[in-house]
């Protein structure tokens, strides 16, 4: 009985190797950081258009930035008014006439560079619907006033009335007009072009 027990766990042992192989195999597509950066990568590719919105959404947060240093903080053109100085205006008056023009052009730098950034190459690869570019120009502009007066301000406002400390009630603005800001602009001023079926 012995040597018939022996031929039979002789192909057993052949086999081994063939498990050990497709164990390892197996533990190898089974690694967790494989899976995890195939996982990145298919969000990261699925969420490019969003991705390239808020990173030019960030540059023109960055020229704003920029631009009121250099006109603000360090004063670099004489033809402007000085801080402190009060404007009168038709139904206030500004403390700082500087501070107030120079918001205002930063904020227009700004929209001009989030804007052509948004054209070049957050949506340049999408099949958009034809509009004159000074059309869709005018709609961002008219979407970037609401958003900074109305969105931002009510929800920052709100909030802070509200009893939020405003460390928390600037991110859930910020949070909110990203959102608005995002759906508006991929939803309408950059809408893809519907195609008959």
């Amino acid at each position: 009985m012995r040597p018939e027990f022996a031929q039979r766990a002789q192909p057993a042992i052949t086999d081994q190797p063939d498990l050990a192989a497709s164990a390892i195999a197996s533990t190898r597509s089974a690694r967790p950081d494989a899976s995890v950066s195939a996982r990145i990568e298919a969000l990261l590719t699925r969420h490019a258009t969003l991705l390239r919105y808020a990173a030019i959404g960030f540059s023109g947060y960055v020229v704003y930035l920029g631009l009121l240093f250099v006109m603000y903080d360090l004063a670099l053109f004489p033809f402007l008014p000085g801080k402190g100085q009060a404007v009168s205006l038709l139904l206030f008056t500004h403390s700082d006439a500087l501070l107030l023009i120079t918001t205002l052009l930063a904020a227009q730098a700004s929209i001009c560079v989030v804007f052509a950034g948004h054209s070049l190459w957050t949506f340049s690869k999408a099949a958009l619907e034809q509009k004159p570019l000074w059309l869709r120009f005018v709609q961002f502009e008219v979407r970037a006033l609401a958003s900074t007066l109305g969105i931002l301000t009510v929800t920052v406002n709100v909030a802070v009335l509200a009893g939020v400390h405003h460390y928390v009630a600037l991110p859930t603005g910020i949070i909110a007009t990203f959102t608005w800001n995002w759906l508006w602009d991929s939803r309408f001023i950059w809408r893809k072009e519907r195609y008959a079926s």
